[in-house]
């Protein structure tokens, strides 16, 4: 939808005409960078043609630069387990219930976004590769590492904290979005699969 159309469906919401509301605004910004390059003269004879109507598309202007220039944080750097693994230990090492989470890596390997998918018992946490990779593909991620704690404090994978790993690193590598680490963490320490060598390598 062009620049035109787009404010011709903003004016209809108000309960405008859309053309002469559209003809209104050119006007004054006959081209679409001249938005981008108002003054703040320009803008207030603007607005003062119609205060509120005008007032509200300048506003919702600005907020649709904001958004499109904003990025998410840039938190870790994920080339160095340790770094993970302490953070890690920090956010859930403490916590009384199994939690997994996710860390959102972008192509540098700098984790863009930390976030809780599942929270469990004392003793297990039921985890859906489908709700994990739907996180990984909205961020448009280019790979993953997966976290949770042993409440326990038993630091060692159990099988099926292996199996499970497995399984997201396959299909991972299949999907072209790679799960490059699986942490557990307790209050006291944290354990990479990578490090200890636990993850199969894709063929």
């Amino acid at each position: 939808m062009s620049l035109n159309e787009q404010i011709k469906s903003f004016y209809t919401v108000l309960g405008q005409n859309e053309e002469d509301a559209l003809k209104a605004l050119r006007r004054h910004f006959p081209n679409d960078y001249d938005l981008n390059e108002m003054t703040h003269d320009a803008a207030e004879d603007f607005i003062a043609q119609s205060p509120i109507q005008n007032k509200a598309l300048l506003i919702g202007l600005e907020i649709g630069k904001r958004v499109a220039t904003a990025t998410r944080p840039k938190l870790l750097n994920a080339k160095f387990s340790e770094e993970i693994g302490y953070y890690a230990q920090r956010q859930l090492g403490h916590l009384p219930q199994e939690q997994l989470c996710i860390a959102l890596l972008d192509a540098q390997l700098i984790v863009i976004g930390w976030e809780t998918i599942f929270v469990g018992s004392l003793t297990h946490v039921q985890a859906s590769p489908r709700e994990i990779f739907q996180r990984v593909l909205r961020a448009n991620a280019l790979g993953f590492m997966i976290i949770h704690n042993h409440p326990s404090g038993n630091l060692k994978p159990s099988d099926a904290d292996v199996q499970f790993s497995h399984r997201l690193k396959l299909l991972g590598d299949q999907m072209a979005v790679p799960m490059i680490d699986s942490f557990i963490v307790t209050r006291d320490s944290y354990w990479s699969m990578s490090e200890n060598s636990q993850l199969k390598t894709s063929v």
